[in-house]
């Protein structure tokens, strides 16, 4: 790279120097700029290290399935719920199974005008 070297008053220089560095970063700043992202990834780094101490607690399971089963009211409520959920896959199931045969039927009855 070319550099011109002009010869221009000092005053001329310095207010056009004040003028460009005006529009950078100093470099307290930017080190004051990398302090606080530094600061702020230590911090993510926390965060997520807690949220993964939160899920594998979470993954082992906590004390409530050992607290249902000396509880009668709670183990009934247990085996109601799941009793109820699988109830409910089945008609989803079935449901779907219904509205496949529909379209399907629908589209032979596009086809030829008839079923059959």
């Amino acid at each position: 790279m070319m550099r011109l070297r002009v010869l221009t008053p000092s005053r001329l220089r310095r207010a056009l120097l004040s003028r460009l560095d005006s529009r950078y970063v100093t470099k307290p700043d930017h080190r004051q700029d990398l302090k606080d992202a530094l600061w702020e990834v230590q911090m993510l780094r926390r965060e997520v290290v807690a949220l993964r101490d939160e899920i594998d607690r979470l993954r082992r399971g906590n004390a409530a399935p050992a607290r249902a089963a000396t509880d009668p009211k709670a183990a009934e409520a247990h085996r109601l719920a799941t009793e109820t959920a699988e109830a409910v896959d089945t008609l989803l199931q079935n449901e779907m199974r219904i509205w496949q045969a529909i379209d399907y039927l629908s589209a032979r009855v596009g086809d030829s005008g008839r079923v059959g």
